[in-house]
């Protein structure tokens, strides 16, 4: 499925929308000084070439940002299997969309794919000092679980949200992804940088 918010089109990623969308990630590291070594390269790039995962892109003249949803597992990704929930591994902008609604564009396509293959519920984790990822999650239904844990040097904390994510409106009170008009999408997100 193809949806089109404010003439930016997001989909399920193609084979040949794979090298843009790690392109968009590592152009958001850069951004925020973080230059991922070769090992961590090499991570990602399975990660969204992975058979389970599943990537999502906003193309608007070219991939300008990307999400990565893969099956959850227990014990913190070491575990079983956890029947019904999506883990967002990635949600990335490239640096020049920054807070014009990409994020959240990609994040509500993620959840909508998700829902279609059966989950009915997202987890992610996100840096505590990332406050504008923060938001993001918050204003697309996400809530924080209180779980927070040390990765790479940086705290991060634990988000969850149900599926159909639960958009909040300016002003108004949350609408069910899909009820909800572009122009409201696009004023909750013009705030937002994504993670």
């Amino acid at each position: 499925m193809t949806i089109s918010v404010a003439g930016m089109l997001t989909r399920v990623a193609t084979a040949d929308d794979l090298p843009a969308a790690l392109a968009v990630w590592r152009a958001a590291n850069a951004a925020r000084g973080r230059f991922p070594d070769e090992r961590r390269v090499a991570a990602v790039t399975a990660k969204v070439h992975a058979p389970d995962a599943l990537v999502v892109v906003a193309v608007d003249a070219g991939v300008v940002g990307m999400a990565v949803g893969v099956p959850a597992r227990a014990d913190d990704g070491d575990g079983e299997l956890i029947a019904g929930l999506c883990h967002v591994a990635m949600v990335f902008t490239r640096p020049d969309r920054w807070g014009r609604g990409v994020g959240g564009a990609v994040l509500r396509a993620l959840a909508r794919q998700a829902a279609a293959r059966g989950y009915d519920r997202l987890q992610l984790w996100t840096g505590e000092a990332n406050v504008r990822a923060q938001r993001l999650y918050l204003r697309h239904g996400f809530a924080a679980s209180g779980r927070v844990t040390e990765h790479a040097g940086q705290s991060i904390a634990h988000y969850t949200a149900g599926l159909p994510l639960a958009v909040r409106r300016p002003g108004g009170p949350p609408a069910v992804d899909g009820a909800v008009d572009d122009h409201a999408r696009r004023h909750a997100d013009q705030e937002a940088e994504e993670a």
